[in-house]
């Protein structure tokens, strides 16, 4: 169990690292990476629920696991339609309605983000690997774009950075939320995971995948399509190398 708490420690931290990557790299290493950091993060998503996630939450809920991760998509469907739907333009910048309505989805992301990483971990080295790799892959190309309209919508670099710092936050609430559950009932981890299965699903197809064919040039679009498959092969070797046993 230390070991876990360890790994969902040092997790949160990396990905808070990634959700500032808008305002503490480059913008000209982003703007030419983007493609391929969206391809990525579509590839680690999907790998990660049909080779870790799903098996995992099957193998100890049962079929009833396919109608959390169910549930979870359509959640995730219609949280986005309140809070404003978020979808990267050509340029890689999102479109939002207002900042308010940004920093509030992104608060439930990390919150979700946050309870994921945590019953990952906690049901075996393996599964928790994968689903950090796709959470951390996934908030890179996102915070870039909520970095820029916050930029545009007036915020100075310091204020921005602030206010993406702060919804990091959420991921901390969301994980000890788990791990203080887990003590309790050892259902709350296969239910999250199915639950974050749904979630990835909906946010690898709504988001990222279509953004693969989306590329302006065929050399854009090449790279995009490498990235995706970059992201899968890394989730798959991740699973074949790392235990899924909870005891290890």
């Amino acid at each position: 169990m230390t070991q876990a708490w360890l790994l969902i420690a040092i997790t949160l931290l990396a990905h808070g690292a990634a959700g500032l990557t808008g305002g503490l790299l480059s913008e000209r290493w982003l703007v030419r990476h983007q493609s391929a950091l969206v391809g990525f993060a579509a590839g680690a998503m999907l790998a990660a629920v049909f080779a870790d996630v799903l098996p995992e939450s099957l193998h100890a809920f049962g079929p009833e696991a396919l109608n959390w991760t169910f549930g979870g998509f359509i959640a995730m469907a219609v949280i986005e339609w309140l809070v404003g739907h978020h979808h990267h333009t050509e340029e890689g910048a999102p479109q939002r309605a207002l900042p308010a309505s940004l920093l509030m989805s992104d608060a439930l992301h990390n919150l979700a983000d946050g309870a994921a990483v945590a019953a990952a971990f906690l049901a075996s080295p393996g599964v928790g690997a994968a689903v950090a790799l796709a959470t951390i892959a996934h908030e890179v190309p996102q915070e870039v774009g909520d970095y820029a309209v916050l930029r545009a919508s007036g915020l100075s670099r310091s204020r921005a950075l602030l206010a993406l710092a702060a919804v990091q936050l959420t991921s901390v609430a969301g994980a000890l939320g788990i791990v203080l559950l887990a003590g309790h009932t050892r259902e709350v981890t296969a239910i999250v995971l199915s639950i974050a299965a749904g979630t990835f699903l909906y946010i690898a197809a709504t988001d990222l995948l279509p953004e693969i064919h989306a590329g302006r040039t065929a050399g854009e679009r090449r790279k995009r399509m490498l990235g995706f498959l970059a992201g899968v092969a890394l989730i798959l070797l991740v699973s074949a190398v790392l235990p899924h046993d909870a005891e290890h």
